[in-house]
């Protein structure tokens, strides 16, 4: 039989030696064999290091096989299995301390001399597979740039990998064995609901999902991440991985995105399609709550005659400080939008009409003490309406170009 196995047989009884050596070399394993301690060491050692080793306890030399054993293991991954003719139970504790693959009895018999060897090396092969192959998983979890960060049901950490320490701020040594959730939520009351919304929708459900959440600094701030998390079970436990990435320069292209898309350029108001929106949601409120709003509609007096006058750039001006004077006299629930040309729209949310004349006179009065060095002073005219049973946007809009229409007839630079 073909074996091409190397065995280190530690034996100092020359007559053992000879009969375990002569057995195990029929069946093809490669057999060297030496009487100490040390040099079973010094063999294992060396630059080809055997695959298994037979070691006796009682040996020549200083060193017995016990300790030639512990110097071994220390320095390399051997099978070693130990002979022995006294299996005493301070005997065996000894060998089980070694971390050992086992013992043979010496003067057993054959076959299960080999047994206990061809079981020794496919343990070991088996283990130097998985040794392998976590050294394959530890690698990719260290270099990956994402943060990887597993927990058990009760949300202890029980891995966390070098991005997680660069995204968080907190090391592996500080996090292992710790909750994750007082990572991410330091208020006490929302950390009970971070909890139990935790325990319904991930233990419970089981489920795998991504999602965008705010996340706590070692330092102390908040930022943005995704986390994809997944589930794992483990010997009928639990485990919980999540894949996390600091989402905040996305987050903040977005918005920019989002906001580019409902803003008009010049103004920086909102567009007239978002305004339609606002207005249509503003509608909606209103016929469930009984609440009411106003709108106004602004035109700019002989704005052409502005343009043709001083330019185009001045006139952008105007259009912008209009912008910036009546943004800074309304509410952040209102909302502002330019309409087109010089014309703008104005929802006064909670505001009947005749609050909204109060404010509009204020906001005719502001235009018309706009100072732009070289530019002639400048008006606009109002017209507003309030909210009824039955208005729907057009109609809304339709009136309030009519008031402001009647505001233009009357002399301009007024509210109608």
């Amino acid at each position: 039989m073909q074996n091409s196995k190397s065995i280190l047989l530690v034996e100092d009884s020359h007559f053992i030696a000879m009969v375990v050596g002569g057995f195990l070399k029929k069946y093809g394993y490669d057999i060297d064999t030496v009487v100490s301690g040390e040099e079973a060491v010094q063999k294992a050692l060396g630059m080809l290091p055997p695959d298994l080793i037979l070691m006796d306890i009682e040996l020549a030399g200083k060193m017995n096989g016990i300790d030639a054993a512990r110097t071994i293991i220390k320095h390399k991954e051997i099978p070693i299995i130990f002979l022995t003719a006294n299996a005493s139970d301070k005997v065996i504790d000894q060998i089980r301390n070694v971390n050992a693959y086992g013992f043979i009895e010496k003067g057993m018999d054959n076959a299960a001399l080999l047994a206990t060897i061809e079981m020794a090396l496919k343990l070991h092969s088996v283990k130097e597979e998985i040794k392998e192959k976590e050294s394959i998983l530890n690698a990719v979890i260290n270099s990956v740039q994402d943060a990887i960060i597993m927990i058990d049901n009760r949300g202890i950490v029980t891995l966390w990998n070098p991005a997680a320490n660069q995204l968080f701020g907190y090391t592996r040594d500080e996090m292992l064995g710790k909750e994750l959730h007082r990572l991410i939520v330091t208020n006490d009351s929302d950390y009970q609901e971070y909890k139990r919304n935790f325990n319904k929708h991930i233990v419970i459900n089981k489920y795998e999902t991504t999602k965008e959440v705010k996340a706590r600094h070692k330092a102390g701030h908040e930022f943005e991440v995704e986390v994809s998390i997944s589930t794992l079970k483990i010997n009928d436990d639990n485990y919980f991985v999540g894949i996390v990435r600091d989402i905040s320069e996305r987050i903040k292209a977005r918005e920019a995105l989002e906001k580019l898309c409902v803003t008009d350029f010049l103004t920086n108001t909102y567009n007239r399609r978002y305004f339609i929106e606002k207005l249509q949601d503003e509608i909606e409120r209103a016929k469930r709550t009984g609440r009411v709003f106003s709108l106004a509609m602004l035109d700019i007096d002989r704005f052409k005659t502005i343009n043709d006058r001083f330019g185009h750039n001045v006139g952008d001006l105007v259009l912008k400080r209009i912008a910036e004077m009546i943004k800074s006299r309304i509410r952040s629930i209102d909302c502002l939008a330019r309409w087109g040309g010089e014309e703008f729209m104005i929802l006064l949310v909670d505001t009947p009409i005749d609050k909204a004349h109060v404010l509009l006179e204020e906001l005719r009065v502001g235009i018309s003490r706009i100072n732009i060095p070289g530019v002639d002073s400048f008006t606009g005219s109002f017209g507003a309406v309030g909210y009824s049973d039955g208005d729907t946007a057009d109609i809304l809009v339709q009136k309030a170009d009519s008031m402001m229409y009647e505001a233009k007839a009357s002399g301009r630079n007024c509210v109608r």
